[in-house]
Protein backbone atom coordinates (compact mmCIF):
# COMPACT_ATOMS: atom_id res chain seq x y z
CA UNK A 1 0.00 0.00 0.00
CA UNK A 2 2.74 2.42 0.90
CA UNK A 3 4.59 1.48 -2.27
CA UNK A 4 1.58 2.49 -4.43
CA UNK A 5 1.34 5.89 -2.78
CA UNK A 6 5.04 6.48 -3.27
CA UNK A 7 4.77 5.50 -6.93
CA UNK A 8 1.80 7.84 -7.45
CA UNK A 9 3.58 10.80 -5.84
CA UNK A 10 6.72 10.12 -7.87
CA UNK A 11 4.69 9.83 -11.10
CA UNK A 12 2.87 13.13 -10.48
CA UNK A 13 6.16 14.86 -9.66
CA UNK A 14 7.84 13.64 -12.86
CA UNK A 15 4.77 14.58 -14.92
CA UNK A 16 4.79 18.07 -13.40
CA UNK A 17 8.46 18.57 -14.29
CA UNK A 18 7.89 17.39 -17.87
CA UNK A 19 4.98 19.80 -18.35
CA UNK A 20 6.87 22.64 -16.72
CA UNK A 21 9.85 22.40 -19.03
CA UNK A 22 7.96 21.53 -22.22
CA UNK A 23 5.42 24.38 -22.17
CA UNK A 24 7.25 27.24 -20.49
CA UNK A 25 9.90 28.00 -23.12
CA UNK A 26 7.67 28.22 -26.19
CA UNK A 27 4.55 29.63 -24.62
CA UNK A 28 6.12 32.66 -22.98
CA UNK A 29 8.56 33.41 -25.78
CA UNK A 30 5.81 34.72 -28.08
CA UNK A 31 3.93 36.71 -25.45
CA UNK A 32 5.67 40.14 -25.64
CA UNK A 33 5.45 40.29 -29.44
CA UNK A 34 1.71 39.64 -29.36
CA UNK A 35 1.11 42.18 -26.62
CA UNK A 36 3.17 44.85 -28.37
CA UNK A 37 1.17 44.40 -31.59
CA UNK A 38 -2.09 44.69 -29.68
CA UNK A 39 -0.92 47.82 -27.86
CA UNK A 40 0.18 49.45 -31.13
CA UNK A 41 -3.17 48.60 -32.70
CA UNK A 42 -5.15 50.07 -29.82
CA UNK A 43 -2.99 53.21 -29.82
CA UNK A 44 -3.66 53.78 -33.53
CA UNK A 45 -7.40 53.25 -32.95
CA UNK A 46 -7.24 55.74 -30.07
CA UNK A 47 -5.53 58.33 -32.28
CA UNK A 48 -8.16 57.95 -35.00
CA UNK A 49 -11.00 58.26 -32.49
CA UNK A 50 -9.46 61.44 -31.07
CA UNK A 51 -9.04 62.88 -34.59
CA UNK A 52 -12.68 62.16 -35.39
CA UNK A 53 -14.10 63.27 -32.02
CA UNK A 54 -12.25 66.58 -31.68
CA UNK A 55 -14.15 68.47 -34.44
CA UNK A 56 -17.44 67.00 -33.25
CA UNK A 57 -16.79 68.24 -29.72
CA UNK A 58 -15.89 71.69 -31.01
CA UNK A 59 -19.15 71.88 -32.98
CA UNK A 60 -21.12 70.76 -29.93
CA UNK A 61 -19.51 73.43 -27.73
CA UNK A 62 -20.12 76.08 -30.37
CA UNK A 63 -23.79 75.18 -30.73
CA UNK A 64 -24.23 75.19 -26.97
CA UNK A 65 -22.82 78.73 -26.77
CA UNK A 66 -25.14 79.89 -29.55
CA UNK A 67 -28.17 78.35 -27.86
CA UNK A 68 -27.31 79.97 -24.54
CA UNK A 69 -27.16 83.42 -26.17
CA UNK A 70 -30.55 82.96 -27.79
Amino acid sequence: MKNKHLFFIFFVFILFIVFLFSFSSFTFAAYPKLVSKLIKGFESIKEWIIKIATPAAAVAVRHRCIYEKI
